[in-house]
């Protein structure tokens, strides 16, 4: 085995120039692949990321009928026993109340309605880089009496830090709510329909506004980046009361997100199985060429004595280091341009842009940096180029060295 290992070695550099077409064709192939995988996945992620984190988090808990009728009326005052069990699951960081209800906005002779959501900001930036997205003034504390409205809002009212706005509604139990406030920052929540609807008050702001004690609408949780949502999502089932709460997924909360994506990715699927073909012809091509050009030389192999098991052990061997080298120059080569594009996504413009923000989300190709992108598909490449290995060994089978030393 070893005798025949050095041969097919030494076979791979005898014809240099073959041999790097071999190898750049399977490069090529998983560069595609990976490439084309990872900027669609990047991008499912990226939508995910903006709506989820900005608007319903990954999981959240509410009184049990809040979701169906979202009004402040169905707020509750968290159980501190239920949310300190909850805080000491494997995977939570922390557990962020929110009390969130709608109002009119007011300034001038310009009114609007809008969602107003009370958080506690630091809890908030476990979820969200608020400072990132900050585009003007500042953010508040959770004892100011000022708000921060979303960057559509501000422009709509033509706001601005300092500004004020007056809000009036209906408080917890028909109580009226009314305030007047002052902006003190304005953000971008990388959102187009979130930018243009959402208030964000200081939770004990919130709370006197809507004259609602120590009510919340909603217990975010806040995980930790590798806990899967749906392991945790049944481990924190297990642990609520289901006939004072009930625990929501994102999947769940906002379903038409799911849905689109799944929509989406069956094109992507698509695509990538076109070009999967293209991928296993051009390969089988390459293998093609490496055969017939040494039909020759095998033959004179032959009929010097050399076994048929032999040849075929020694040309599949060819096959799977070339391939091998391939695969592993191809994700080498790959991934400094994966992480460059994943940390500097390309802003979208055109109909594409524009279509995208028309659904919500933010117009940007993001690369994912998910390892097991780079790994299956490496795998699907090595696995095409093994059965384009099968040419060969079927070809030396059938060779008869008298003919095959004729072809010269």
């Amino acid at each position: 085995m070893n005798l025949i290992l050095k041969l097919a070695w030494r076979n791979i550099w005898r014809n240099k120039k073959r041999s790097l077409i071999t190898i750049f064709s399977v490069l090529i192939a998983v560069f595609l692949a990976i490439f084309t995988r990872s900027m669609q996945l990047g991008m499912y992620g990226n939508m995910i990321k903006n709506v989820v984190n900005t608007y319903t988090g990954f999981i959240q808990i509410h009184k049990k009928g809040y979701w169906d009728e979202q009004t402040i009326n169905n707020a509750f005052s968290p159980d501190s026993s239920m949310v300190k069990n909850i805080k000491n699951t494997l995977g939570v960081i922390d557990v962020i109340p929110r009390l969130q209800t709608f109002s009119l906005m007011s300034s001038g002779h310009t009114t609007k309605g809008v969602m107003i959501q009370g958080v506690q900001i630091e809890k908030e930036k476990l979820l969200t880089k608020w400072e990132n997205r900050l585009v003007n003034g500042s953010l508040f504390h959770n004892d100011d009496n000022s708000v921060v409205l979303s960057k559509g809002l501000a422009e709509y009212f033509k706001k601005k830090p300092g500004d004020t706005v007056v809000f009036i509604g209906q408080g917890f139990h028909g109580m009226t709510a009314a305030g007047k406030y002052p902006v003190k920052g304005i953000i971008d929540m990388k959102n187009p329909k979130i930018n243009n609807l959402i208030v964000f008050f200081p939770l004990k702001l919130a709370r006197e506004y809507n004259s609602a004690g120590n009510m919340v609408t909603q217990l975010v949780i806040a995980k930790e980046e590798n806990t899967k949502t749906a392991k945790l999502y049944k481990e924190l089932k297990a642990k609520i009361d289901p006939d004072k709460y009930e625990i929501m997924s994102w999947e769940k909360m906002i379903p038409e997100l799911k849905q689109a994506i799944a929509a989406d990715n069956i094109g992507g699927m698509i695509m990538i199985g076109i070009l999967y073909m293209i991928i296993s012809f051009g390969i089988f091509g390459t293998v093609l060429m490496m055969t017939e050009e040494r039909i020759y030389e095998l033959g004179v192999m032959l009929a010097v004595g050399t076994k048929k098991i032999k040849l075929m052990t020694m040309m599949f061997l060819e096959s799977l280091i070339l391939s091998l080298i391939g695969v592993f120059a191809g994700i080498i080569f790959i991934q400094p341009i994966v992480h460059y594009y994943h940390n500097n996504p390309v802003l979208l413009t055109g109909e594409e842009g524009q279509a995208m923000q028309g659904y919500g989300f933010e117009p940007l190709m993001i690369l994912s940096t998910d390892w097991h992108i780079s790994l299956v598909h490496a795998m699907i490449i090595l696995i095409v180029a093994m059965i384009a290995a099968l040419y060969p060994i079927w070809k030396i089978k059938n060779l008869k060295p008298v003919e095959a030393m004729k072809e010269i």
